[in-house]
């Protein structure tokens, strides 16, 4: 999980403060959309500083990540930094849409600039923790978390990224340790309950995973996988599935909404697998990852075992290294290979 910032844009021209509070995404969490309309039009601004222009791109660049298009956020983070070169956060924000491309060296490099400009910034210490996550240098990983929280004790996503690193190493002590200091800093933060849940599950601890995965569903009911992960876990407790009842508030116009469908007996393994095609290689890797480890999930709830050990099988060598399903799959391919 990645942690961004806004660069701060001062009111120009014909701009109103509300244009200026959505670029600078200040206060109350504005729409994408929103932020996208007030930062194109500092950009456009005939009056406005070279300064508060670069803001106003590197603001744009943060919204296009969180729209799901990096290309278009590098291009703007791109022109931050060459209107202003000194603009640390621009590089933090650049470095995150080159993560989403799967690019992570160029995130990397661009991490290491944001903390040349800001040695202090914790943010970016997190971020290439983030990133050496992904391309599996867990080692590496936990050294930079660790500066991040040097720099931030409070900071409770470099504990929870940290914990991730211990995790995939098989700390599995000081993973929870992490997850439990993430949680006590931020009571809010779902993805860590969810990342202590899915080690509790992956452990066969069911009542404490299910606990923990109830709680990041109330925090976030429009998350797509808590729902999905509360559904296999719940079917593994033998309780009844939620999951019909959970698309009201999830978008199911994106991934992993044929996931979902499949789940739900509206969609063939197959379809799921074709659906999980991508433009991105990076995100199509994900999805494919995905498609065949929740299908794995259902054809072991289904009885399947010779099917859920082959899926499991192509998700434990094709997912990403940052990913939980690879470690899950892993887990479940062990607990198959035991059973008589």
């Amino acid at each position: 999980m990645f942690a961004t910032s806004a660069l701060h844009a001062s009111r120009t021209g014909a701009q109103t403060q509300q244009q200026i509070d959505w670029c600078n995404n200040d206060g109350e969490v504005f729409s994408v959309d929103q932020r996208l309309s007030g930062c194109t039009a500092l950009v456009e601004s005939e009056r406005a500083s070279t300064q508060d222009r670069a803001a106003g791109y590197g603001n744009r660049c943060w919204a296009y990540s969180d729209k799901g298009d990096p290309d278009r956020a590098i291009a703007d983070c791109s022109e931050a930094i060459r209107l202003d070169h000194k603009l640390a956060n621009a590089h933090l924000n650049r470095g995150k849409a080159y993560s989403d491309k799967g690019d992570f060296d160029r995130a990397i490099a661009d991490y290491n600039r944001a903390i040349e400009l800001n040695p202090k910034s914790s943010i970016g210490y997190n971020n290439l923790c983030d990133a050496y996550l992904d391309k599996g240098d867990n080692d590496r990983a936990i050294t930079d978390c660790d500066e991040a929280i040097r720099l931030d004790p409070t900071f409770a996503v470099a504990y929870r990224n940290r914990g991730n690193a211990y995790r995939y190493k098989g700390e599995i002590g000081s993973a929870v340790a992490d997850y439990n200091k993430a949680i006590e800093l931020n009571p809010k933060f779902f993805q860590a309950y969810l990342a202590r849940g899915l080690l509790r599950f992956d452990a066969g601890e069911l009542p404490k995973a299910l606990a923990d995965i109830n709680q990041a569903s109330a925090l976030n009911p429009k998350d797509p996988y808590t729902a999905l992960w509360l559904d296999i876990v719940n079917k593994r407790s033998n309780l009844p599935s939620r999951l019909a009842e959970a698309t009201a508030q999830i978008d199911m116009t994106k991934w992993p909404a044929p996931v979902i469908r499949l789940y739900l007996g509206q969609m063939t393994p197959e379809a799921v697998l074709a659906a999980a095609a991508h433009r991105d290689a990076s995100k199509q890797k994900s999805q494919v990852c995905e498609a065949n480890f929740f299908s794995g999930q259902l054809a072991l709830q289904q009885g399947k075992k010779d099917e859920a050990t082959r899926l499991f099988r192509i998700a434990e060598e094709g997912c990403p290294k940052d990913s939980f399903q690879l470690i899950a799959a892993s887990d479940e391919l062990k607990a198959l290979s035991a059973q008589p």
